[in-house]
């Protein structure tokens, strides 16, 4: 699977940012596409984009992933279409960056809904004919904020950790099927996502350097996936940092991940 020439990547949160640069990439390396977003006209646009660009055949479902039946709902509409996913790539997500009971219970549920239990479905749902078919990837979008609590954004840190938890054990579990699972764990990048999440436009505060490039994520994605990396962490800054928390005591893991936090609350 060193090209996609004939091929086949289903891509949820398609529509904008990480998502949107990894249909390009997957695209522009051959694969066909099925893509996934409630924004069916943002999805319209893209597919007419992918194919003008490079004559892509893509298949749009708008669907909303935090509606507990959406998984179930994808993956009829892939079988019925006769469409076989090669590469599964989990990237919807949203957070919710302030404060753990000044969030509204039903944002804090459709957040669990969507970054874990969705996630969860969809692995279940496109591992069996990958099994089948002896061979597959999936690819799921994680954060560097799994690896440690974060404060002020506790419930997305913690569906993050999960996320990378499931990964990894799906690595083993799914290995003597020709199956690989990679964890992609980025640090802050530069998408619509924050401007979502906390309403800000961003913040001066957050030096260039800790800031990633949404297309060069996709794109170290893209490699990771077909060199079968379980976990792939995004830029230097963080490899590092993420190497440096296992070796500090929890306190203070506790307290970065909460100045990691606030970064997310106050937007960058």
């Amino acid at each position: 699977m060193a090209h996609g020439y004939g091929k086949t990547a289903l891509i949820t949160g398609a529509s904008a940012g990480i998502g949107r640069e990894l249909a390009r990439v997957f695209a522009e390396r051959g694969y066909n596409l099925v893509l996934v977003a409630r924004r069916a006209e943002a999805l319209e646009q893209l597919a007419a984009e992918l194919y003008d660009a490079w004559g892509t055949t893509v298949t749009v479902l708008p669907k909303d992933l935090s509606r507990p039946a959406a998984p179930q709902q994808i993956f009829d509409a892939v079988r019925d279409a006769g469409i076989h996913v090669d590469v599964l790539i989990n990237n919807a997500g949203f957070g919710a960056f302030k404060g753990f009971t000044d969030t509204p219970l039903a944002r804090v549920s459709g957040m669990v809904q969507l970054n874990v239990a969705a996630l969860t479905a969809m692995c279940h749902l496109f591992a069996g004919p990958m099994i089948e078919a002896g061979e597959g990837r999936i690819l799921n979008v994680a954060s560097v904020a799994a690896f440690s609590p974060t404060p002020n954004a506790a419930v997305y840190g913690a569906s993050k950790a999960y996320v990378l938890s499931l990964s990894e054990a799906l690595s083993e579990e799914l290995k003597p099927h020709n199956i690989t699972v990679t964890a992609l764990c980025p640090g802050l990048t530069e998408t619509e996502f924050s401007q979502v999440a906390t309403g800000k436009a961003g913040n001066p505060a957050v030096p260039d350097f800790m800031k990633l490039d949404a297309r060069q994520v996709a794109q170290e994605a893209f490699d990771a996936v077909h060199a079968g990396e379980v976990v792939k962490i995004n830029g230097l800054v963080y490899q590092l940092g993420v190497e440096w928390l296992r070796y500090t005591p929890r306190f203070m893991v506790r307290s970065i991940g909460g100045l990691y936090g606030k970064q997310l609350e106050d937007g960058f």
